[in-house]
């Protein structure tokens, strides 16, 4: 081993850069450490125990200002203030940007009104100054009237640009530290109010040191990332793309989405005295971040890769927004299926979007083509082994994320999971459903919840023997109900008559309409089984509701993350217990003049056996739309001409409702509400017009169907309201936003039952009561939940109660439970064996 060679390194080359480097950044770590100590006893809103290690603070920041000073004296020039001018500046936007995010749900909320009082960051501005103070006295006193001083402690040789380097990144991170929302989080965080006692933060001097060590580490991590942000600004500057601009682009990106996400289902929120629970920013910026820099991985082209984000952006705000403003539901996984049939999915927005489509992809075709060979181009990733590393590194964090949600143990993470444990364990509010959670914790919170939550929760008596047992019991309630039935449901045609966003807005505090747009739907109801009906959506969830219709299966039971049940719970279950199941195949259809593939309806009527299936695509449908879809009284018709001699099964979807609304007829009907654009009170006219022209069609429909010479009951229900009232409309009256009309008629004599409010799963019930056909024990179950234990009843005791939770069980078994239940448990007495 030659000594000599390893005092020559040492002496050359550690001694005189290495370690100098190390200890500067050790001096600004010191720096900001002290500094957030400091920060705990002057901001701090709880009283804290003063102890001695805070005292010590104050000269710590002393020594490492000066030392910084000193060396700063040595790099300073022209671009050296102007780039940390800019790194400042970005950090104060993006900061604000932030900020906005965490108030987006206040009631007050606006972008630019809060900029006077949140941009300026100042706190380390006071420090920075200490420094250049330092610097400027150690470079026009010390150094003159002391150069030996200078020569021994303070030469940094030909390590300017890593200096300088150095300086930027902690000075970045610095700003990161002592931002308000820093300060805040911590705070907040567990770790500080587990000390909380009587409003005073009992710290001692061992705890205080644990703290450091978190916040060292946290310093640490930050440092990092601020390094590649501070290259990447680099990169940009020589314009030659590298992984430190990816970061720095992906940074951004995940903050600007992050913002128009959340700003996109705002609302004014308040849940357990907070507007955004504590981790809820961070931790979807870190989603979104892994995912553009997955994309840069990837593709590992900047250019492209940087307009396909950004296109991103574009598409998953727009939607999201669109999707709130009409069905105030946020964007789901789940809706992924729409991508399907994208020209479904414009259409439904307006044919203008097909346009807007088009110029912004011709527009960014353009700038990559122009550019691509000019600005930041060739490879980000010149090593495959970095680029590999990367995408196996993102992969392993996704996939930790995703089994952090999967193994919940009763809804909870473990708690050695950093920010996600907090966020998933403090605050449960999953009864509060997918809109308030997207708002409080999140949209990536709920993807995630969505993608790895069960169906539904196991009933805690779940089992072979207590779903015998239920059989057994609704066996004989059917024997029971059966004796004073005669009638027979496949010896009569039954029609489900699904009216798309039909619900009478005279329910609609203070709208204005001209006249009465459905007299003669108000006239039906008022002789016929009719009501109210509760729907699990607003200005959308149309085929969750066909699917209660058809099954009798509440989506109640279901846990809050389910949103669309034919693609989330239909291809799971163990039988599909639908109505039309009591028809022959020949005899069932379905009309719906829409794309056949949207939410896999295609797949769940060819599974149903349906004879046919009358849709969007099918060649010689007559008819005419009214607005911009297919009219109600086309539909009918399509209806009357599919009529025949036999019994028969209808499941009738209507579109004529749907958005866009857009009818000038009848030209003398109109309406208004309080605060509408002119748009907006055209759009509520359009929309009352075509209730009128649904009320005509209705009428003479069940005229014609009346002088047909078979028993046929029409079961006519809206499915949810449209999604054009504002929330002002439902303040003092909740339950209307989820409540729309429904009848149940006859062409021959039948009952007129009261229910008032029902839930579209008790459609079927209602039509074998009405028509007094012959149940199975299956619907005697569904009878009594109609009766006893369904939507219209505020609190469940007793009987109603083992009601709901037998229900309950006989949802669980058919959709991820074991498949217990025989055959015999949906067998419908018949005088033709089906």
């Amino acid at each position: 081993m030659d000594l000599n060679k390893i005092y020559s390194f040492y002496n050359n080359y550690l001694k005189k850069r290495i370690l100098k480097i190390i200890l500067f950044s050790l001096a600004f770590a010191l720096l900001i450490l002290n500094v957030i100590n400091m920060q705990f006893t002057v901001k701090s809103h709880y009283r804290i125990q003063e102890v001695s290690y805070f005292n010590s603070s104050i000269l710590l920041i002393g020594i490492s200002s000066l030392y910084l000073g000193m060396i700063l004296s040595k790099i300073w020039n022209k671009k050296f203030f102007i780039k940390l001018g800019v790194i400042y500046g970005l950090y104060l936007l993006f900061s604000y940007i932030l900020d906005a995010s965490l108030r987006v749900n206040e009631k007050q909320f606006n972008f630019f009104k809060s900029l006077q009082y949140s941009f300026l960051q100042t706190d380390f501005i006071f420090y920075i100054a200490l420094i250049f103070i330092f610097a400027f006295v150690y470079h026009y006193l010390i150094s003159v009237f002391f150069p030996l001083f200078e020569k021994y402690l303070i030469p940094i040789s030909n390590d300017r640009e890593i200096y300088t380097f150095i300086f930027y990144a902690f000075s970045l991170t610095a700003f990161c530290f002592s931002d308000s929302k820093f300060f805040n989080a911590v705070m907040g965080s567990n770790f500080i109010t587990q000390f909380l006692e009587n409003n005073i933060i009992k710290l001692t001097t061992p705890t205080l040191i644990e703290l450091d060590k978190l916040i060292l580490t946290l310093v640490i991590i930050v440092f990092f990332i601020s390094c590649y942000i501070v290259k990447g600004i680099n990169e940009l500057e020589n314009n030659k793309p590298g992984f430190g601009l990816v970061v720095l682009t992906s940074v951004v990106f995940s903050i600007l989405l992050n913002y128009f996400l959340q700003y996109s289902i705002r609302t004014d929120v308040i849940v357990m005295k907070k507007h955004i629970f504590p981790g809820a920013t961070l931790f979807q910026i870190s989603i979104f971040f892994a995912v553009f820099l997955f994309l840069y991985s990837i593709i590992n082209e900047y250019l492209l890769t940087t307009i396909i984000n950004i296109l991103l952006i574009i598409g998953i705000s727009i939607s999201s927004y669109l999707k709130y403003q009409f069905r105030q539901e946020p964007l789901l996984p789940s809706d992924l299926s729409w991508l399907k049939n994208p020209g479904s999915l414009l259409g439904f927005v307006g044919s203008s979007s097909y346009l807007y489509v088009f110029v912004l992809i011709v527009f960014f075709s353009l700038i990559y083509w122009f550019f691509k060979d000019i600005f930041l181009y060739g490879k980000v990733f010149k090593a495959q082994l970095v680029r590999f590393a990367t995408i196996l590194f993102i992969l392993f964090f996704f996939s930790t994320v995703y089994y952090s949600f999967k193994n919940r143990q009763d809804g909870k993470m473990s708690e050695h999971i950093p920010v996600l444990a907090n966020l998933n364990n403090r605050y449960d509010i999953a009864w509060f459903g997918n809109t308030v959670n997207a708002q409080m914790k999140s949209n990536s919170y709920v993807w995630f919840s969505q993608m790895t939550s069960d169906i539904m929760h196991k009933p805690e008596k779940y089992s072979k023997t207590s779903i015998k047992k239920i059989e057994e019991k609704y066996h004989l309630k059917s024997v029971e109900i059966n004796k004073y039935r005669n009638q027979f449901i496949n010896e009569q045609t039954v029609i489900y008559v699904l009216s798309e966003s039909f619900s009478d807005p005279s329910r609609i505090e203070k709208v204005q309409v001209s006249s009465n747009p459905i007299p003669k739907i108000q006239g039906i109801k008022s002789r016929t089984t009719s009501g109210l009906m509760k729907s699990d959506g607003y200005g959308g969830g149309t085929a969750n509701m066909e699917f209660q219709t058809l099954t009798g299966l509440p989506m109640y039971n279901l846990s809050p993350s389910i949103s669309i049940l034919y693609t989330q719970v239909a291809p799971n279950m163990k039988y599909f217990p639908s109505i039309s199941n009591y028809f022959e195949p020949k005899n069932r259809d379905v009309i719906h003049i829409a794309s056949p593939s949207n939410y896999s309806r295609n797949v769940i009527y060819g599974n149903l056996k349906f004879n046919k299936f009358i849709h969007y695509g099918n060649k010689g449908n007559k008819g005419y739309n009214v607005g911009g879809n297919y009219s109600d009284d086309s539909t009918y018709h399509l209806i009357e001409e599919n009529l025949n001699k036999n019994s028969q099964f209808f499941s009738v979807i209507t579109m004529q409702n749907h958005t866009p609304w857009t009818e000038l007829n009848p030209i003398d009907m109109s309406a208004s509400y309080p605060g509408f654009s002119d748009g907006q009170n055209k759009s509520l006219s359009s929309y009352v017009r075509m209730l009128s022209q649904t009320d005509t069609a209705t009428q003479s429909f069940l005229e014609s169907l009346s002088k047909i010479d078979k028993k046929i009951t029409v079961v006519f229900y809206g499915d949810h309201l449209p999604g054009l009232y504002p929330e002002s409309a439902f303040k003092n009256n909740p339950e209307s936003q989820y409540q729309t009309d429904y009848f149940i008629w006859s062409n021959f004599d039948a009952p007129k039952l009261n229910y008032p409010l029902v839930n579209s799963s008790d459609f079927s019930a209602m039509v074998f009561e009405q028509t007094n056909s012959k149940v199975s024990p299956y619907y005697a179950l569904l009878t009594e939940v109609l009766k006893k234990a369904s939507v219209d009843k505020k609190a469940l005791e007793g009987e109603a109660q083992e009601i709901a939770e037998d229900l309950k069980m006989v949802e669980y078994d058919l959709i991820s439970g074991k498949g217990y239940l025989s055959k015999d448990f949906f067998k419908v007495p018949t005088n033709k064996s089906n």
